[in-house]
């Protein structure tokens, strides 16, 4: 009998078999740390994909159907031929199996492209859906038995005839049209199995064994009197923490003893996540040759990408889809966005398995400080769906407005739920250290920097946006030709980010005077302590986060010391301070104090800055909201996903194609560049997209500078087309 195949030769090659018995391993250890019944996880598992045995799939996975034929021919889902072999199993386990075979890749309804089981039969009709899925039935249906009857699943295989197979559709159909509002625990369970086995193939049940395990945490137990929270009790039995104190008070020690469970630890910006995972890292498993060995390590990880954008259906029609599944579920400790979970409340594909990944653990908020009214609102809407989740919500911040703040706990469950901390004037007077300059323009600017370098100061220069931090590091190399300078921003590949962070501490420990150039990425967690900062202006939030990377490390001989900290007067042109808000970029700008600024006044600066700090409605996009969901649906990309304007594409150099396809995790995200999708979008019809992975258009590699990072060209005659042949994309 010719071998049925589940994935194409450029997406592994993998067996049909292979393929369910390594979703099989998966979903059972899975089930048994949800309590999940390990059984149905199991026969879950082997149902899902056997309707990939149907002809049409197996000629496509094998390249021999072609585009014509993908055009003008009926949809084919292999989840819809599945459903059709559930005579197999007892009648008493068909709803649970339906739940988490019948939408594990499209949406049971309202499907972007209306192929889900509703969709189908709602627009053809029972009898034609079951025609086109059940095509050839006596031929195809039969060859899955080796798989159903494999010691592994040990399974009893039978003949079904068309007219059970037309009922057992029936059956799924009526089920999952009748299922209530909310979300299904057996399509997540499914989908998250499904999508590991698939990636890590081979490896993924060994990999899956050190997975789930609460973190041992007592190294942050270590106390200081310069870090005041550290001697404060942590073990308060108050569920929810906010915790609001200057950088440097020792707020990470502090949340992290709030911890009991499984951490899942987020920061604002994807690129600070790299410190913080190189910092937990560190702390948690040891580095050099002190590094514990590997089977004795925390599992600390972290997620790159807050959403992958699909191009292709299997049929290879062009289609743009939100998929925000977290790839690994089961760290200890993961460092992420919230973006990255916003899933949870939009209801975009994969809110199932994130809630499920989520589900009791503890999650770290930290600098919960946010830019404009969406961001804002998506917050709070995260911290309640988290509280539904049974989750230890931990929030901790330097800065933030005193009514976003009523807000959050509001969102807690109110005060009586909520441990808040916070320093006293005294104590936060010994956190002075910062004396503001402010500036005129980018020309003032150049010369302060020249002069700081000229005195042999360590100097920050931040911009606001990549170009402008581009531009500024193509000037510094020009003025000066022997100094040590280095730009970090978003825009270059994962890999070469991280290592530039590295720099930025080499830098920092570094003799002598250097330059470092960079954006936002730089205001939060990361450990260096320059002599002078130098900054477009930006909410007095983001300036305050900036102003930390300044005379950071605090010492006996340091208290009462201060550093420059250089703030750019902000444009008179809306355009020129986005993506920031100007009335409230300004307003900081005018209060903030020139000279000595006393972190004891910041809230008040903060308050005033902010007034009514406006929470907009979002209902109309949570699936709490005006527009609940129903079990086994989700939802498309969102407009309000593009309002947040959250890094949602990737792509790769021309030259990182092979590498990429071939390998995959950890080697695949270090090969990825973050970048807007709207970025990418004028380059839509002109360069090609990965069908692997997080789908990563293909860029020319000229696009791409080792120093100045993703240099994207006005598109048209100069937006080259990468010639990529030998690879299916």
């Amino acid at each position: 009998m010719m071998e049925l195949y589940a994935k194409s030769p450029e997406q592994g090659g993998l067996t049909l078999l292979a393929h369910t018995q390594h979703v099989a391993q998966v979903i059972a250890m899975m089930a048994v740390h949800h309590g999940f019944n390990r059984r149905l996880a199991r026969l879950g598992a082997l149902l899902h994909d056997l309707g990939k045995a149907h002809d049409y799939f197996q000629r496509m996975v094998n390249g021999e159907v072609d585009e014509n034929e993908r055009i003008t021919s009926e949809p084919h889902r292999h989840e819809i031929s599945s459903l059709l072999f559930l005579p197999l199993f007892d009648r008493e386990d068909w709803p649970i199996l339906i739940e988490m075979v019948a939408a594990h890749h499209k949406s049971a309804s309202d499907d972007v492209r209306k192929r889900g089981l509703i969709d189908l039969v709602g627009r053809d009709g029972p009898k034609t859906v079951v025609k086109r899925h059940a095509e050839n039935w006596a031929e195809w249906s039969e060859k899955v038995r080796p798989i159903v009857e494999h010691r592994d699943f040990k399974m009893k295989f039978r003949s079904i005839t068309i007219e059970e197979a037309n009922e057992a559709l029936d059956f799924a159909y009526d089920y999952c049209y009748r299922l209530p509002y909310g979300w299904s625990k057996w399509r997540g369970l499914l989908m998250a199995a499904d999508h590991f086995a698939s990636e890590y193939m081979d490896e993924a049940a060994p990999l899956i064994k050190r997975f789930y395990q609460v973190p041992n945490l007592d190294y942050y137990n270590r106390t200081s009197e310069l870090h005041p929270l550290s001697l404060m009790r942590a073990d308060v039995r108050t569920r929810h923490t906010l915790v609001i104190a200057p950088t440097g008070a020792g707020k990470t020690d502090f949340l992290l003893r709030r911890c009991r469970g499984r951490v899942v630890y987020t920061l604002p910006f994807q690129a600070s996540i790299n410190a913080m995972f190189v910092r937990l890292d560190e702390n948690l498993n040891g580095k050099g040759e002190s590094r514990l060995p590997k089977d004795q390590r925390t599992d600390v990880r972290r997620a790159h990408a807050a959403s992958k954008i699909k191009i292709r259906d299997e049929k290879g029609r062009k289609v743009e889809e939100e998929i925000s599944l977290q790839r690994n579920p089961g760290a200890s400790v993961k460092v992420t966005t919230p973006h990255q979970i916003a899933s949870i409340v939009f209801g975009i594909s994969g809110h199932e398995a994130t809630k499920l990944d989520l589900k009791n653990c503890d999650v770290i908020l930290d600098e919960v400080h946010v830019y404009d009214d969406m961001a804002r609102a998506m917050t709070i809407e995260i911290v309640k769906e988290l509280v539904k989740l049974n989750c230890r919500v931990h929030i901790g911040t330097a800065t933030i407005p005193t009514v976003l703040a009523d807000e959050l706990i509001k969102a807690l469950g109110g005060r009586r739920r909520v441990h808040r901390v916070g320093l006293k004037k005294r104590a936060l007077e010994k956190f002075n250290r910062h004396e503001v300059q402010k500036i005129k323009d980018e020309a003032e600017a150049r010369e302060i920097v020249k002069t700081a370098i000229a005195d042999g100061e360590k100097v920050l220069f931040v911009g606001n946006r990549v170009a402008t931090a581009q531009e500024r590091y193509e000037w510094a190399r020009r003025e000066f030709p022997d100094l040590d300078i280095l730009l970090v921003h978003s825009r270059f590949r994962r890999g070469d980010r991280a290592e530039l962070e590295a720099k930025i501490s080499e830098f920092d420990k570094g003799k002598g005077p250097c330059l470092v150039i960079a954006t936002q990425v730089v205001e939060v967690s990361l450990d260096i302590s320059f002599d002078r900062l130098v900054t477009d202006a930006a909410p007095l939030d983001s300036l305050v986060q900036r102003f930390g990377r300044v005379n950071r490390r605090r010492t006996y001989e340091t208290i009462g010391k201060y550093r420059p900290v250089c703030v750019i007067s902000p444009s008179e042109t809306d355009k020129d301070i986005l993506p920031y808000n100007p009335d409230v970029v300004r307003r900081g700008y005018d209060l903030l104090p020139e000279g000595l600024l006393h972190e004891s006044h910041l809230q008040e600066l903060i308050d005033q800055v902010y007034g009514e700090v406006a929470i907009p409605s979002i209902d109309v996009h949570l699936t709490s909201g005006k527009a609940p969901l129903r079990e086994l649906c989700h939802r498309p990309k969102s407009a309000l996903i593009d309002a947040l304007e959250i890094e949602g594409a990737v792509c790769i150099r021309k030259s990182d194609y092979d590498t990429y396809v071939d390998n995959y995790g950890e080697k695949r995200q270090n090969l990825e560049i973050p970048v807007p999708w709207r970025s990418l979008a004028p380059y839509a019809r002109t360069w090609p997209r990965v069908e692997t992975g997080s789908y990563p258009t293909v860029i020319p590699d000229e696009y791409y500078d080792s120093i100045l990072g993703l240099v994207l060209k006005s598109p048209g005659a100069n937006a080259a087309t990468p010639s990529i042949t030998n690879r299916m994309i």
